[in-house]
């Protein structure tokens, strides 16, 4: 079984067709106790996850830091939003107090959908991603969830 992810060779952890295999591998790499991994399937099927992980910092882990992927075919139904509230929900429960996530400039339904849920932009760093289109600026948020 492989999952397809489009934007895959630009992930950090993923290639367009991990594996099963490859993806527990990952969650159990990078584990923290309070880290929080959602996955979404509609019919039985993968369409999308998010996960929540605590900041590295020692003065920081009231800090949780969102990742969310959404399976091309399956946005704008509202999966990625009913990820994001399910992980506010966990995100409290785990006692984080701040999320803080960043998406690609040209992603303007998810800045939009990140904007409407209360989130707020805090920066952008500029030509921060190469990709094959040409450079692509990084957008920061932050929300306080407790």
């Amino acid at each position: 079984m492989h999952f397809r992810i489009d934007e895959g060779i630009w992930l950090p952890t993923f290639d367009a067709n991990s594996s099963v295999p490859d993806w527990v591998n990952w969650i159990q790499s990078t584990t923290h106790s309070r880290d929080v991994m959602l996955v979404a399937e509609i019919e039985d099927e993968y369409v999308g996850h998010l996960t929540l992980q605590t900041e590295e910092w020692m003065a920081s882990q009231h800090v949780a830091r969102l990742g969310i992927i959404v399976v091309k075919s399956q946005r704008g139904i509202g999966v990625g939003r009913a990820l994001m509230e399910a992980a506010e929900d966990a995100g409290v429960d785990a006692e984080y107090e701040k999320i803080i996530l960043s998406t690609f400039r040209d992603n303007q339904i998810a800045i939009s959908m990140y904007h409407s849920m209360g989130y707020r932009e805090v920066g952008v760093r500029e030509r921060h991603f190469a990709m094959p289109q040409g450079y692509v600026d990084e957008v920061l948020f932050e929300k306080w969830i407790a």
